[in-house]
């Protein structure tokens, strides 16, 4: 690097190579100073020069994607369908059984009762004619004139019919249920059974009972479980109509609107009956 000499004095110039710094003398015998220019210096060393750290800059999200200011993420009110379950009786069809899965009611003297829906109501059907043996049960004697403990009790009149179930009532006054005669549309529709299999399959009549009541339950159920609906002992419903026929009755007698209006007091070997169980505030009077 080229020295700039302003005196050639031999102290002059060991200063000006120590100290960076020329003198130069006057004819007033001053001194002037003058630095060397930043390139002038041979001892100074350059600074070693940093390179600025570059930051990515920051994207900032869209109105549309930025979270909203709550936290709890949003849940769904709408529950799915659960296929398993059985629909209520609220959702299902004016006339109709019910799903298997209803239970049927099973009271004190082991009457099962079949549940049907009936516009919208639910019914519980005996599943077999009152036997003897349960009228014995709750009436302590047997009218019947064909006996046997398992077969239908026979030779009761409507007035015979309504004093027992009132009895039994009172036996069952602790459930939720009452017991009644199904009217005879009930009866109808229980009787037609949800396509019901050939009547020789399911009725004790003239061509094949030998002259007398059997045992029930002895036949085939219809499609909604009951048995003997047709044939075995006409079967008394509200206002003194029978329904269904006898084990000596011709096959155009069991039907569902095979029947005839009787007399309250009317009896005979052929005419029993079957109950039908409702909740309390359902069940109409006789």
């Amino acid at each position: 690097m080229p020295a700039r000499w302003c005196i050639t004095h031999p102290v002059t110039r060991v200063l000006t190579c120590v100290f960076g710094v020329s003198f130069s003398l006057g004819l007033d015998l001053g001194f002037t100073i003058r630095a060397w220019g930043q390139g002038d210096n041979p001892f100074r060393k350059e600074p070693v020069r940093k390179e600025p750290v570059r930051r990515k800059p920051v994207r900032k999200p869209s109105p549309a994607t930025r979270p909203s200011a709550s936290t709890t993420p949003a849940t769904s009110t709408t529950q799915p369908a659960n296929p398993a379950t059985p629909a209520s009786p609220a959702t299902q069809p004016a006339n109709v059984p019910l799903p298997p899965a209803s239970r049927p009611l099973v009271n004190t003297l082991g009457m099962e009762m079949i549940p049907l829906r009936f516009n919208g109501q639910v019914l519980y059907f005996s599943k077999y004619e009152v036997t003897q043996q349960q009228w014995y049960a709750v009436m302590g004697n047997n009218p019947s004139y064909q006996r046997g403990d398992t077969v239908p009790v026979n030779r009761v009149s409507l007035e015979d019919v309504l004093q027992f179930i009132e009895m039994l009532n009172q036996l069952e006054r602790n459930n939720s249920f009452r017991y009644r005669l199904p009217t005879v549309e009930e009866w109808e529709f229980a009787a037609r059974g949800s396509g019901s299999p050939g009547l020789d399959a399911v009725a004790w009549y003239q061509p094949n009972s030998g002259g007398r009541p059997r045992p029930v339950g002895g036949k085939q159920a219809n499609g909604f479980g009951l048995h003997d609906m047709f044939g075995n002992v006409w079967e008394w419903c509200a206002g003194g109509f029978i329904r269904g026929g006898a084990y000596d009755s011709p096959a155009e007698q069991c039907s569902p609107r095979g029947g005839r209006k009787e007399l309250p007091q009317a009896r005979d070997s052929n005419i029993g009956f079957r109950l039908v169980a409702t909740p309390v505030a359902e069940s109409p009077p006789q």
